[in-house]
């Protein structure tokens, strides 16, 4: 069971990193938008599919548990201060596909995504 959250938030992250991708140009100009680095946005998607395949193929990898939940740590600490500032760039979460301002449904989505990798770090003991 501790396989399958894992993989499912790896799907998440696939398909957020793939969107980006597809949707390049429109990608880096929202995360430009929001103050991210052209280097740091370029890697986001990419981090975000490398994550989703380990997620999938290794999910119970202590190591790549605790690197897909502090990134999402790092999404939601974000996402939050965005929200908090009353930004109204779009999120970008899955690429050029979200064209909305980040909002607490994107927090509960992350709260929900690093509390299956939790479950899954807990059962796959």
């Amino acid at each position: 069971m501790g396989r399958v959250l894992a993989a499912i938030v790896g799907v998440v992250f696939a398909v957020a990193g793939a969107q980006k991708i597809l949707g390049w140009n429109q990608w880096i100009s929202d995360a430009r938008a929001q103050g991210v680095k052209k280097l740091l946005a370029a890697c986001i998607p990419v981090t975000e599919l490398v994550l989703g395949v380990l997620l999938t193929a290794f999910g119970l990898s202590s190591l790549v548990l605790g690197i897909s939940t502090a990134l999402l740590m790092v999404f939601t600490v974000f996402l939050a201060v965005s929200i908090r500032s009353g930004s109204q760039q779009p999120c970008a979460c899955f690429g050029s596909r979200v064209r909305r301002p980040p909002s607490a449904k994107d927090l509960v989505r992350n709260v929900l995504l690093m509390s299956l990798l939790f479950a899954a770090a807990i059962i796959g003991q």
